[in-house]
């Protein structure tokens, strides 16, 4: 049975189905097998091994539940999933960062976000670098900052961080 314990010490109502996007193993796929080259289609693989097509343009999934279950201005888990590990949809700051499956837009060109108390997003490191300021995997990472030693600025965070050095 799933645990829906993810609201932390702020808990505002979240529908099952983004609790389900977000916590459950699922698999989001770009650019492979019937979706290869296709914009905005996805394969989200579930727990199950189930494979389903994700349109996220139209905001369709060929899931069962979505077929069946749901009203037109719905979204079922899969089509959730894409959403938050896309970045398409941010998530709730107050969510348990713990109880998110840690494979998050692992296979996805931009990363999921998470959003902060005052509308902004917050950036999570294990280590002393700035924060990236960077929607895209690879755009920031510092390297992309010229810095001091570049043609042009760094971005803010880099250049707060260089200044505190």
């Amino acid at each position: 049975m799933t645990a829906y314990n993810l609201t932390g010490e702020n808990p505002t109502d979240l529908p099952k189905r983004a609790i389900r996007a977000l916590t459950e193993k699922m698999t989001v796929l770009p650019d492979t097998g019937r979706v290869n080259d296709a914009d905005d289609l996805y394969l989200v693989v579930s727990e199950s091994g189930s494979e389903y097509l994700v349109d996220a343009r139209e905001g369709a999934c060929d899931c069962p539940d979505a077929r069946h279950n749901l009203a037109a201005d719905d979204s079922c888990k899969h089509e959730r999933r894409v959403r938050y590990a896309t970045g398409e949809t941010l998530i709730p700051e107050w969510t348990n960062a713990d109880a998110i499956d840690p494979q998050l837009g692992t296979h996805t060109s931009t990363n999921p976000v998470r959003a902060a108390a005052d509308g902004g997003i917050v950036a999570e490191s294990d280590d002393d670098s700035p924060p990236l300021d960077a929607s895209k995997r690879g755009e920031c990472d510092n390297d992309w900052c010229d810095g001091s030693n570049g043609d042009s600025l760094p971005c803010f965070d880099c250049f707060e961080y260089m200044e505190g050095q």
